[in-house]
């Protein structure tokens, strides 16, 4: 029960960074975007694609393997072999960051060539010594992730976020003065310095709880981990989890590029095809802030079903993967449902235009499918179906590479064919990724179940959404258009939007009160009595 409590609170803390983080780059993507502009961010979002599928290749597969290894360890009371396998994995990770690095930076300018934009050069070029920061950083995050100590990876991701916008916004402003190229490289040199203080923070807390000294005498008498079956292990889950999230950014560089062309075949210009993907960005970075509650869930509930398959207890497996598609639904359904409502409203409070809104209307339901594929995924590398996720994933992004570039070519169509495009990516991983969940769990997980309550729920929220809507559009009429009032009443329609959705979901029966006791029992004792008299 105590291990539960404490997954549960590291899902809650890893949550609220996670959204801070979030909120905090919602922010500054339109403050970027007033500093280099529409084409300068187009820039930028390419440069970063490709910084993105680097990243992947030594991080995004890494933490969650050391994260599973450590995980089984301390399962099988082995604190000391955990301790080393974090040692191993920074040696290798520096020295693969290392390579990675210098190897960009030589090849900045080329790869800018061979992407079709070579503005983004100098982007890639200043994001290339964080590849060897982040590398070590994922080591030690990996480590406190099997731990299920995640207070200190939300604090690094909060202190990374502000330090990385700060450096980042300064740096263009100055730099975009010299020329549009220069400023959307300076809204980069930020993520270096960001990742490194998160790094040094990561470092300090791990000398500050003395975990060697204390794993040493917790593993007196038990038999040493041999180094070469740690370095097995490593690789045995780092490298399908790699391959897997090197594949899915593989997918979204080769789309940037097939995205490129098609809209030039579509006849725009290279300028109007950089504003497109700069539209295209707001609607990924919106799209982004719900995803990254369903990471937060993700990040603790791997190292909970490492531990148990570890032990071969397939009750707590069932129980912590029923958990987790319940919340993912509970969480995406009301936002995919809310940014379709109100998605013209939004990308006006945040950007000050409407410029590609139908972006988000369309293709919101995206947002659901990405979650549960995630979730899906997390599970599923945790019970050591590793391969398995590398081939969904690949038949995904085919799907997703072949639609773009007969959609997006269409110039009726152009960057709305994207949106088709990332429908495919995921509905064909999370169709077959649900049938292996079911062989594997043998017992049906289904994910209609779990969504019909907050579907109803959100059905409802958007209707009176929709109601209190038309009147205020009058109002605003009526005020000239005045850009006050509607950020205003966007806010106030966000807010009565969730407070219909929650009440609903409690009525319904959605959310239990030993929901809320099992994250934390405070939050609880903030709602208001109304809600806490109908939890159940």
């Amino acid at each position: 029960m105590e291990e539960k409590s404490a997954g549960n609170r590291g899902f809650l803390i890893l949550s609220i960074a996670g959204l801070l983080t979030k909120v905090i780059s919602v922010f500054y993507i339109p403050l970027l975007q007033r500093i280099i502009g529409l084409d300068g961010y187009g820039i930028y979002q390419n440069c970063y694609e490709v910084f993105l599928f680097v990243y992947a290749v030594t991080n995004l597969g890494t933490q969650p393997a050391i994260a599973k290894v450590v995980a089984e360890l301390i399962a099988l009371e082995k604190p000391n072999d955990a301790i080393r396998a974090l040692k191993i994995s920074r040696t290798l990770l520096a020295l693969a960051g290392a390579i990675l690095s210098i190897l960009l930076m030589l090849f900045a300018f080329p790869i800018g060539r061979m992407i079709g934009n070579p503005a983004a050069s100098y982007g890639i070029l200043m994001l290339a010594p964080s590849i060897f920061v982040t590398s070590l950083l994922s080591s030690y995050r990996g480590y406190f992730q099997g731990r299920n100590s995640m207070t200190a990876i939300a604090l690094s991701q909060v202190l990374e976020q502000v330090i990385n916008i700060v450096i980042s916004l300064t740096c263009a402003y100055f730099l975009v003065k010299i020329s549009v190229e220069y400023g959307s490289a300076g809204g980069t040199i930020g993520t270096s310095v960001g990742a490194l203080v998160a790094c040094l923070y990561m470092v300090y807390i791990y000398g500050q709880n003395k975990f060697e000294e204390n794993s040493i005498v917790a593993q007196q008498n038990s038999k040493r981990v041999r180094t070469k079956h740690i370095i097995k292990k490593l690789i045995k889950y780092g490298l399908p989890i790699t391959l897997s999230s090197g594949l899915q950014n593989f997918g979204s560089l080769v789309d940037m590029v097939n995205v490129n062309s098609r809209l030039a075949f579509a006849g725009f210009s290279l300028q109007e095809a950089q504003v497109l993907y700069g539209v295209l960005g707001r609607y990924k970075t919106l799209l982004s802030v719900p995803l990254i509650i369903v990471t937060a869930l993700g990040t603790t509930v791997l190292p909970a079903v490492a531990a148990a398959t570890a032990l071969k207890d397939k009750k707590e497996i069932r129980r912590k993967t029923t958990f987790a598609f319940r919340i993912t639904l509970i969480i995406t359904v009301p936002a995919a449902v809310g940014l379709s409502c109100l998605g013209q409203e939004v990308f006006e409070l945040l950007y000050g235009t409407d410029q590609g809104f139908e972006l988000m209307v369309m293709g919101s339901v995206v947002l659901i499918l990405m979650s549960v594929v995630q979730i899906q995924t997390v599970i599923l590398q945790s019970m050591n179906k590793l391969y398995f996720v590398l081939g969904t994933f690949s038949i995904g992004i085919i799907a997703k590479i072949i639609a773009n570039y007969i959609l997006v070519g269409m110039p009726e169509i152009n960057i709305l064919g994207v949106v088709a495009g990332n429908f495919l990516w995921f509905v064909i991983p999370m169709l077959l990724n649900q049938r292996a969940l079911k062989r594997a769990l043998r017992v049906r997980i289904s994910i209609l179940r779990n969504a019909i309550k907050p579907l109803i729920a959100s059905a409802v929220m958007a209707v009176v959404i929709l109601a209190i809507k038309t009147p205020s559009l009058l109002l605003i009429e009526i005020a000239n258009g005045n850009t006050l009032l509607k950020g205003i009443i966007t806010l106030i329609l966000i807010s009565i939007g969730g407070f219909v959705y929650l009440y609903l979901l409690v009525l319904l029966g959605g959310i239990k009160k030993s929901d809320i006791d099992s994250i934390s029992s405070r939050i609880f004792n903030y709602l208001p009595r109304f809600i806490r008299k109908n939890l159940k």
